[in-house]
């Protein structure tokens, strides 16, 4: 191929264009992949109220990984638009490793539930490690005959239209859906605006199940208001040795567990990541994190960017299927 004058011209041109950026952005590449970041103050925003599971989780790594990076972290809640708020505010922050989104797993469904939600959780972030997970459980009303999972699904089946779970986040949907699919129940979905509410209800006998963490099921259990049915993670849970998963009851391959994990803003520098993962890492392996967590009804995990990135694919993956066949779409 001959390349004229002008385009030769135009070809050295933009060499040089080329040449002087890369050699004006030398000094920030030399600074993110030297050993000084952090050296300042880190935000990490929390998109879900305080006083939760999420937050408290936050507020426990955020404390240890402030000790290991050796600068501040301040946590902020910016709650609202299932998620949204907070996950905008921090895709639109500077790629810099100074703004950080600490999210549930609620996060990654939720464009499935939410018409025109944004930011996407894909292609806006770059994850970094998933920190915790909540192995929750199956929490059936007094009202129920028997005690385990099959007595639900035999009663949704033998009432149709007249069983219900309460919903008071779309992540509990499409759980409770999912369950629907792989045991045949007919479970019926009734929306609330929040945990309590749907609680009253069901200790009420007005609704017939919920989904919730080990450890604030055990306490409506102790207080007589409630009983669980089943687990709804891989393995038991510690706070219900003898209750056993959805597997176990016969429907093998079913395992879902909440988790809470760190993301960065699209276009961090790798090794702003790393660090961060490396971090994490460490910070989550320690007994007395272990015990903070299990304290609060999690499980400490600390996982790889690459890990993390999995866990968010397949979890995309798995509620695409699920609320296509449960005919649910974003409103």
């Amino acid at each position: 191929m001959t390349t004229t004058p002008s385009l030769r011209l135009f070809a050295s041109s933009a060499a040089i264009c080329v040449t002087a950026a890369m050699a004006a952005t030398l000094p920030a590449a030399a600074a993110v992949t030297s050993d000084s970041y952090p050296t300042r103050t880190i935000t990490m925003l929390v998109p879900i109220g305080a006083g939760g599971v999420a937050d408290t989780s936050a507020r426990l790594f955020s404390k240890e990984l402030s000790k290991y990076l050796n600068v501040p972290i301040v946590v902020q809640n910016r709650p609202g638009g299932s998620q949204s708020i907070g996950a905008e505010s921090v895709a639109r922050a500077a790629p810099d490793g100074y703004t950080l989104l600490f999210s549930t797993s609620g996060f990654v469904a939720a464009p499935l539930l939410v018409k025109g939600f944004k930011p996407d959780p894909i292609k806006d972030f770059e994850p970094v490690s998933l920190i915790a997970s909540s192995n929750n459980v199956l929490v059936g009303s007094n009202a129920i005959a028997g005690n385990t999972l099959k007595d639900l699904v035999q009663l949704s089946k033998s009432k149709p239209g007249q069983v219900f779970y309460g919903s008071p986040s779309g992540a509990t949907t499409l759980v409770f859906e999912h369950l629907n699919q792989v045991t045949g129940a007919k479970i019926q979905r009734i929306l609330y605006q929040s945990t309590p509410a749907a609680w009253a209800d069901l200790i009420g006998g007005r609704i017939h199940a919920v989904m919730e963490g080990p450890k604030l099921a055990l306490a409506q259990v102790k207080a007589g208001n409630a009983k669980v049915l089943a687990v709804f993670g891989s393995k038991r849970s510690p706070e219900f040795p003898n209750v056993p998963t959805v597997a176990e009851q016969g429907y093998p391959g079913f395992g879902i567990e909440t988790w809470q994990g760190l993301w960065a803003p699209k276009g961090t520098p790798a090794a702003v990541i790393q660090k961060l993962e490396k971090a994490s890492l460490a910070v989550m392996s320690t007994p007395q994190m272990k015990e903070k967590m299990r304290a609060s009804g999690l499980d400490a995990i600390g996982s790889t960017a690459a890990g993390f990135k999995k866990q968010i694919g397949d979890d995309a993956n798995l509620w695409s299927k699920v609320a296509a066949g449960a005919g649910i779409k974003p409103q």
